[in-house]
C-alpha cells in the first residue's frame, strides 16, 4: 500500500517527464511535467487505518499478525516520510479533524477485536 505513491514520485512521474520533454513548448507545460505528485493524506490514512484495524481483529486467532502489523507501520512510516519529503508536493495544510477522528475509531477495532476473539475460543 506504500509502493503506488513511491512509484508514481520514482518511476512513472520521470518515465512520462523523459518521453514528454521534447513535446512540450511552454514554460507552464514543462513546469507541469516536472512538478512532484500531490500528497494524499487521506488515502494513506484510510490504508493504515485498514491495516491495523485488520490486524486487531483477526489477531486472536492469528497471532502472527502482531509483528506483521508492527512491520507494516515502521515501514510505511519511514516510506511514508521519504515520500512526503522528498517524492511529493510540499501538502496543503491539514487541520486535526482527520486524526481525531481515525483516533476515534480504534476503539471499535478493539470491540471487533474482542468479538472475533469470543468467536475464535468459543468454538474450542
Amino acid at each position: 500500500t506504500t509502493l503506488p505513491p513511491l512509484a508514481m514520485s520514482y518511476v512513472v512521474t520521470p518515465v512520462i517527464a523523459y518521453m514528454c520533454r521534447r513535446r512540450k513548448v511552454t514554460q507552464e507545460a514543462i513546469n507541469d511535467l516536472y512538478t512532484l505528485p500531490e500528497w494524499d493524506l487521506s488515502l494513506r490514512l484510510a490504508q493504515t487505518l485498514n491495516v491495523i484495524c485488520c490486524v486487531m481483529m483477526y489477531s486472536a486467532g492469528l497471532p502472527i499478525l502482531y509483528p506483521v502489523g508492527f512491520l507494516y507501520c515502521v515501514v510505511a512510516y519511514w516510506l511514508d516520510r521519504w515520500c512526503l519529503l522528498r517524492g511529493s508536493r510540499r501538502p496543503p495544510a491539514y487541520t486535526k479533524d482527520v486524526q481525531v477522528m481515525s483516533m476515534r475509531l480504534l476503539p471499535m477495532a478493539a470491540l471487533l477485536h474482542m468479538v472475533v476473539a469470543g468467536l475464535v475460543f468459543g468454538h474450542q
